[in-house]
């Protein structure tokens, strides 16, 4: 399924308790991150199904999720009768699909095909990273051949493939960060979440963190992580759907978060940073050639001023402290209906940056 145009769909998201999960990574209480402890019943999803569409409508646009990171690892009589509601409303043109999360060991091909006939058209994998010592140490369980033997099987049923990835976990640096950026790639995903390891409450994270055996990541390392996975599974074909972990009332508040870099504007954040980096390369280039910069005009449209000015002008004020000897200027484009590019005047040599 890999660079299918799928037309947008609207997700009625389900969180499905990791009763099938035989492990407890060193990361993971999902009852905190989720908000939810009870699993939920085929009466429930048939009836949200229902009001969703009756209440909303776009009969047909719908797409089923079942989150939880395990579905297949339940008991298969399960698995069927938490999709019946579902695959029910697939057949009768209700929903356009079905989604879910779960484990790379927990994949198999004959499974596979039963899944599809009952209307799953896309399944994410919990990767985290594929450093091998990294699994171990985060005792997730599974091995990155196990990874790569699911991504391959998912693809040939023809079911859109994603993947998640953290990083941060105990080992990172940017050797192994680049280790696994590159291993995604080669896993043709077509999706792809960004999760940095945020360290919750009531886990074993959280313990190695008070014994001070791991440090967390700042937000400026998350920030600079997250953007380069980004920035190169994009350039692989990979759409990044989601970077930092959705926001929820007891983590806005600080309730449950040991350390890490928590923050509900996350993903734009990461959005700033990669803006800030396209300006400074087009500078730093310039400088090699000619030397010298005294003046530099930043214009952008209208739609991209948060983008580029970076949150709370984080942006400028970066520019203005590391190139003090220069004169900056930033300014909205006045036209509605300019061109998508980022214009970039550095005494008077116009640099063109094409948005996106």
């Amino acid at each position: 399924m890999r660079n299918s145009k799928k037309e947008k769909t609207r997700l009625l998201p389900f969180f499905i308790p990791h009763i099938g999960c035989p492990y407890i990574c060193i990361f993971c209480n999902q009852p905190r991150i989720s908000g939810q402890q009870e699993m939920v019943s085929p009466e429930i999803i048939r009836s949200s199904i229902q009001r969703a569409v009756s209440e909303q409508g776009y009969s047909g646009q719908w797409e089923v999720a079942y989150f939880g990171g395990s579905f297949t690892a339940i008991p298969q009589e399960m698995q069927d009768t938490l999709l019946e509601p579902a695959k029910e409303a697939f057949q009768q043109g209700i929903v356009q699909g079905i989604r879910l999360s779960t484990r790379p060991d927990a994949i198999r091909e004959d499974r596979l095909k039963e899944l599809f006939t009952s209307g799953v058209r896309t399944i994410e994998l919990g990767v985290q990273t594929l450093e091998e010592s990294m699994l171990v140490e985060a005792k997730r369980g599974h091995t990155v051949e196990d990874v790569e033997q699911a991504c391959k099987m998912i693809r040939e049923e023809g079911i859109t493939l994603g993947i998640q990835l953290l990083p941060g976990l105990p080992g990172e640096t940017w050797t192994t960060l680049v280790k696994t950026a590159v291993k995604s790639g080669q896993l043709q995903a077509d999706l792809c979440r960004i999760y940095p390891v945020i360290v919750i409450e009531d886990t074993e994270l959280a313990d190695r963190v008070h014994e001070g055996s791991y440090v967390p990541l700042t937000i400026e390392q998350a920030v600079a992580y997250s953007a380069f996975l980004k920035s190169y599974l994009e350039g692989k074909g990979t759409q990044i759907i989601r970077v930092g972990l959705q926001s929820t009332e007891d983590f806005d508040a600080g309730r449950g978060i040991v350390g890490g870099p928590y923050a509900p504007a996350f993903g734009e954040l990461v959005v700033n940073y990669e803006w800030l980096q396209a300006i400074q390369q087009t500078l730093e280039e310039h400088l090699e050639v000619f030397g010298v910069a005294r003046r530099i005009t930043v214009e952008y449209p209208r739609a991209f001023t948060s983008k580029v000015r970076g949150v709370k002008n984080r942006n400028i004020e970066y520019f203005r402290q590391e190139y003090k000897q220069i004169e900056w200027t930033w300014k909205q484009k006045q036209e509605d209906n300019v061109a998508k590019v980022l214009h970039v005047m550095i005494d008077h040599i116009l640099y063109s940056l094409p948005l996106s």
